[in-house]
């Protein structure tokens, strides 16, 4: 998909290799890029380009042209800073034959540089009372951990023939518990393995198997669960109490100024754009646009 951007004809190939670039990003990151997230990545991407496209328009109507001198010294520091030519393709995964997109991409970045430095303060440290509102205002962003204490009867199966018995036997047993039976008795009286501990003590999201935890961290304080089946046997689990997430104090989130100041200046540029976009047109057209503009 194309668009046409204040008269400026912008290609679907520039769309398509910024979904590319969006999708090598996320998974540098860990994350599944799978089919099931292409519209959403071709969303972001065709925001991107329309966004970059019109923060350079702005730059180069205000500031001229980047000349080409000033970009290739660009190119020469970004080398050096990476310790030179080839630890540079090294470390970006360009090569040699990539040097005209570089030189585009720099380009690109220097022009709306220029712009965002012109236009968007933000600055080196904030102060405590913006920091303090910053929290105030976003103490569910900055929740810790939800925990649950947990106590387990426990069946582990001699066989697989077994099975069956040890899932009957449990049935039994948590009839006779939700009919008011203490289940520490319980578990003293039914649990195979006299060594393992009933009180399974706290625990957090991430600290056990998910089929526990699926279970577990839904129930509330005092509730019987249903009988879990996992790779040991069979359990039934009672939550004796539970601690709900708080926020962390302040002083323990790593790199809270930072975000502060990024977020900051992510609103000041999404103002930018906004601006910008209020006094522009941007028309979005098919292929055949594209075709036959060549």
């Amino acid at each position: 998909m194309a668009f046409i951007i204040n008269g400026a004809h912008v290609g679907d190939e520039v769309v398509e290799d910024e979904f590319e670039s969006l999708k090598e990003h996320y998974q540098r990151l860990g994350e599944i890029v799978c089919c099931d997230r292409d519209v959403e990545l071709r969303t972001y991407a065709k925001e991107n380009v329309v966004n970059r496209t019109l923060l350079e328009q702005e730059s180069v109507k205000r500031f001229g042209e980047i000349d080409d001198a000033t970009v290739e010294a660009r190119f020469e520091a970004l080398k050096e800073e990476h310790g030179g030519d080839q630890n540079f393709y090294d470390n970006t995964g360009f090569n040699r034959g990539d040097r005209n997109v570089i030189l585009a991409k720099l380009k690109s970045s220097l022009t709306v540089d220029r712009l965002l430095e012109a236009e968007v303060s933000v600055p080196d440290k904030a102060t405590e009372e913006e920091l303090e509102r910053y929290y105030q205002d976003n103490l569910q962003r900055f929740l810790g951990e939800e925990e649950v204490r947990v106590s387990q009867i426990f069946i582990e199966p001699s066989s697989h023939e077994a099975a069956r018995e040890a899932y009957m036997a449990l049935r039994t047993v948590r009839r006779e518990l939700l009919a008011g039976k203490d289940f520490d008795q319980a578990a003293r009286e039914h649990g195979s393995d006299e060594d393992r501990e009933i009180d399974l003590g706290w625990m957090k999201q991430g600290q056990t198997m998910p089929e526990v935890e699926a279970i577990t961290f839904s129930m509330e304080v005092g509730e019987i669960s249903p009988i879990v089946a996992t790779h040991y046997g069979f359990h039934l689990f009672k939550v004796t109490d539970r601690k709900d997430a708080k926020p962390i104090p302040r002083d323990q989130i790593s790199g809270f100024e930072e975000k502060y100041l990024s977020e900051r200046r992510a609103m000041g540029i999404a103002d930018l754009i906004d601006r910008i976009k209020s006094t522009s047109t941007v028309e979005e057209v098919g292929d055949s646009f594209s075709r036959s503009a060549h």
